[in-house]
């Protein structure tokens, strides 16, 4: 053994190139997919059960602007059932259609248990976004109709779409924030 303690030296050191060599490379695959671990990644449910991955761009008049797999896709409102932005429940925020026509909301790791209750006995039509607060139970205890993307300004539709709101009920539990802040909106 002791009459090659060169080649072993030389052995021992190709070993420790070999580790190096894969180390280095190793954090150079870490530092590419850095910035792929940090994109934001969002799940479009359709109602149709689709589940797309990829990163929401925007919302607007009722139109949603995805980026998924390369490409931008768009969708109407009514067609997506949720949003998931985090992708885990509690952690992140939503949209989703209630299941009623022209409802929708907006209220981080919840899940609305009672429908609201809308109502419109004219012909008016508009777009009503109504700022709302519930409680760590689901309840509803403040609602403002008319903020930001409210399309009318009749005090009858912001009325129903407040009444509306009132009525919904959302998931709830202990561990629940003791006031949470969302929106629902409501299409007549």
């Amino acid at each position: 053994m002791q009459l090659f303690p060169a080649i072993r030296c030389r052995f021992e050191a190709l070993q420790d190139e070999k580790t190096n060599n894969v180390r280095k490379h190793f954090i150079a695959v870490l530092l590419l997919l850095a910035p792929a671990l940090a994109w934001s990644q969002h799940t479009i449910i359709t109602k149709s059960g689709e589940r797309l991955n990829g990163e929401l761009q925007k919302i607007e008049n009722n139109t949603v602007t995805f980026f998924h797999k390369g490409s931008l896709v768009t969708f109407q409102l009514g067609q997506i059932k949720s949003i998931d932005f985090d992708g885990e429940p509690g952690s992140g925020s939503s949209i989703s259609a209630s299941g009623q026509k022209g409802v929708t909301f907006v209220m981080p790791g919840r899940k609305i248990i009672k429908q609201p209750k809308v109502d419109n006995l004219t012909m008016e039509k508009g777009v009503v976004v109504v700022a709302i607060t519930i409680n760590k139970y689901g309840d509803v205890v403040k609602a403002e109709p008319g903020v930001e993307g409210t399309t009318t300004t009749s005090q009858y539709l912001l009325t129903k779409a407040k009444q509306a709101a009132e009525s919904a009920k959302f998931d709830g539990g202990t561990t629940m924030p003791l006031e949470q802040k969302g929106t629902i909106t409501i299409t007549f």
